[in-house]
């Protein structure tokens, strides 16, 4: 069998090299992967939110007859913003001709401590715990008028064990690292005097369901709005990145893109 040499010849497509696009390979960024232990990260987070501070004082000079409320509570961020908000007075009927109104009286923040509840941050706030931080003040009717009158028995009341705890989801932002989903919880003890609920039936029941709920429910509305905001969170972004610089070593200058829960470490994924 004789095998033939086949030789195509060549087509003329009118098509030259510089008729084709060039494509171009796709530029890929520069990735790594570092490995930081939670216990880390907290203190971090704990450095980026220790100047938020917490003032609680609604009891001021006596405004007419029968009120002292002066609001001058607030909350101060880590950005440097400060964030007014009111809180009410308590009024409580005693008798018919009779009323105790209740005021917080300066309570303060003192210190804060972040800590690894699984992949979440918590961070708590802790309240100073000194005399009495709700005063009492007693009104009476007199001659169709109300005015101040004494009551002769212990009617403050203490507040004892307040924290305010900050649980944070960790997340990637801004290059570095924030915070989301936060859920913010106020826990108190609220101690009456006894002498006060044995005297007058049903009101130790009501001054605490009110006072402890109303109080808690507008601080953590107020601070978890506050959490929320941009400026705050970036704030906390920039201070844990300052945080993180030993760790990240030679990637110091990169950007954090990611962040994932492992055991007892935090994974980054960062770029270049």
């Amino acid at each position: 069998m004789k095998l033939k040499k086949i030789i195509a010849a060549p087509v003329s497509l009118g098509l030259t090299i510089a008729s084709f696009p060039l494509l171009s390979s796709p530029a890929y960024a520069k990735t790594v992967k570092v490995s930081v232990p939670k216990a880390v990260v907290s203190t971090a987070f704990n450095a980026a939110l220790s100047s938020t501070k917490i003032h609680l004082d609604n009891y001021g000079k006596k405004q007419g007859r029968t009120s002292w409320h002066q609001d001058s509570s607030y909350i101060l961020f880590p950005n440097g913003a400060k964030q007014s908000f009111p809180i009410p007075e308590y009024p409580f009927k005693v008798t018919r001709y009779r009323q105790l109104k209740y005021y917080i009286d300066d309570m303060n923040t003192s210190s804060i401590k972040s800590t690894i509840n699984g992949s979440r941050i918590k961070t708590t706030l802790y309240f100073e715990s000194q005399g009495e931080e709700v005063k009492a003040k007693c009104i009476r009717r007199r001659f169709k008028k109300w005015n101040e009158c004494s009551l002769k028995m212990e009617r403050d009341i203490h507040l004892n064990n307040s924290v305010i705890s900050m649980s944070l989801t960790p997340i990637a932002y801004k290059g570095s690292i924030s915070y989301a989903n936060s859920a913010v919880d106020f826990k108190t003890d609220l101690r009456i005097a006894s002498k006060l609920c044995q005297s007058f039936k049903g009101i130790c029941k009501n001054i605490e369901g009110r006072i402890k709920n109303e109080l808690t429910n507008n601080i953590e509305t107020r601070l978890a709005k506050g959490l929320n905001n941009s400026n705050v969170r970036a704030k906390v972004a920039s201070s844990v990145k300052k945080s993180l610089k030993s760790n990240l070593g030679k990637y110091n200058n990169w950007k954090i893109v990611s962040i994932k829960s492992k055991g007892n470490k935090y994974i980054l994924k960062l770029s270049k």
